[in-house]
């Protein structure tokens, strides 16, 4: 079994190391959460291990899935758009993650979502940790994008 990954971002160009390693994660609004008082978001999902795949890329005993847990720490503000919290057990399809530093270390990270779902998280700093938890498992499904916005890989495991 592959080991699990864990990462952390401070900085824009960490970020878009996690983005690759978490793109086509899935997850849904109840795995999802701010926790204004302590200043930090959390989301947990089913994380496809781009690292293991071997040099056939398109053999599926190389493809495999573990639980992973993202926390984003220093969060002011999260606003959702396209992703509803009413129906808690809807499947999402994380696409990739972007930053935006602004005045001084503020930084706003967006989390973008299969179907044109976006997540924007008002940061004081970059401040991300990625842990993923439990033993992989096999999948029979590979992410597959055509680009931002759509997907082919909309599995719910």
């Amino acid at each position: 079994m592959p080991k699990g990954l864990k990462l952390f971002a401070t900085e824009t160009e960490d970020v878009e190391i996690l983005s690759a390693a978490l793109e086509g994660m899935i997850t849904s609004p109840g795995e999802m959460s701010f926790h204004k008082s302590s200043r930090a978001f959390t989301i947990m999902g089913s994380r496809f291990m781009w690292e293991v795949l071997n040099d056939d890329a398109n053999t599926p005993d190389s493809w495999y899935r573990i639980r992973s847990g993202l926390h984003f720490g220093d969060v002011i503000a999260v606003k959702a758009s396209g992703i509803s919290q009413d129906v808690p057990t809807e499947a999402l399809e994380l696409l990739n993650l972007s930053t935006n530093v602004i005045a001084g270390s503020d930084a706003e990270i967006h989390l973008n979502f299969a179907g044109g779902g976006t997540l924007l998280l008002k940061a004081e700093c970059i401040n991300l940790t990625l842990t993923d938890t439990g033993d992989a498992w096999q999948t029979k499904y590979k992410p597959q994008h055509e680009g931002i916005g759509s997907s082919s890989d909309q599995e719910n495991e």
